[in-house]
């Protein structure tokens, strides 16, 4: 059925106009219903049995998902998911389960889009989320090429100071959002940091901490076997040139940060301590 093929392009829920623009006809629409092949939530919205509920949700209040249940959509890191879904709707009303709603809008979505835009979803995450949630999704979008200038300009005011710190603590070349975490709970620290630092004979570090200890987070890919040899192999030769490493997993670094930070500060206390710190700076 016609129907059901463009219903699966748009996530699975459209407006029936929107079905209609796409060469659906009203007999088509009828017959999927009759057969159970598709439902009809609300009068005018036409979904898949199996289509996201937040999404018909979304299409039936005229509403689209921002902050951090928008982000994934764009391609932004995300450090956890959210517990209750954040909405965009310009009335602030969402009469259906645990939402963060948002009202205001600085930039329209895509049509027939069930997401804000990207910068909604990131003006949004600054001024909710806590900081170094934030941190992480606007940092992978300023990767992407999303202006800082264009977010700063639009957080005046003492209210919005503290999205503005978020800005000012972007950095670049991070590699996924833990390595953003571990280098800001570090310099929050007072130590130096560096990230994606490349070493002749060893390649490149995720964090090195005052010049001699390299801070490794590693994702689920370095669970694989071919992965923590070549992680193996990699830490001798850091080792061999005086480099300290330690590497930390994303439970250490979301929910162990402290922990992490002593064990980093007391590595660097110890190489200073012996003064067999490493040719680099």
């Amino acid at each position: 059925m016609r129907a059901l093929d463009v219903l699966a392009r748009w996530s699975g829920v459209a407006r029936r106009r929107d079905l209609f623009r796409d060469g659906v006809t009203r007999a088509e629409l009828e017959e999927a219903l009759t057969a159970g092949a598709i439902l009809r939530p609300r009068q005018g919205i036409y979904a898949l049995p199996d289509a996201d509920p937040v999404l018909v949700r979304c299409a039936s209040t005229n509403s689209a998902l921002t902050c951090a249940s928008g982000a994934r959509a764009h391609g932004f890191w995300v450090l956890r998911e959210p517990e209750e879904v954040h909405i965009l709707r310009a009335d602030g009303r969402y009469s259906s389960g645990r939402a963060v709603v948002h009202r205001q809008s600085w930039r329209p979505r895509e049509p027939r889009s069930h997401v804000a835009s990207r910068a909604d979803v990131l003006l949004h995450a600054l001024r909710c989320l806590p900081e170094l949630e934030a941190l992480v999704m606007v940092e992978s979008a300023a990767q992407q090429g999303f202006s800082l200038d264009f977010l700063r300009e639009r957080l005046p005011g003492d209210r919005n100071g503290p999205a503005r710190r978020v800005l000012d603590a972007v950095g670049s070349g991070a590699e996924s959002p833990i390595e953003v975490l571990a280098r800001e709970r570090l310099r929050r620290a007072g130590l130096r940091v560096q990230n994606q630092v490349e070493v002749d004979g060893v390649g490149w570090m995720d964090v090195l901490v005052e010049g001699c200890v390299d801070v490794e987070t590693d994702g689920k890919v370095h669970e694989q076997p071919a992965q923590r040899a070549k992680d193996y192999r990699r830490d001798r030769s850091a080792q061999l040139r005086g480099f300290e490493v330690l590497r930390y997993t994303y439970s250490d670094i979301v929910d162990r940060p402290e922990a992490m930070v002593a064990e980093v500060k007391e590595a660097v206390a110890r190489r200073r301590a012996r003064g067999d710190l490493p040719r680099f700076s």
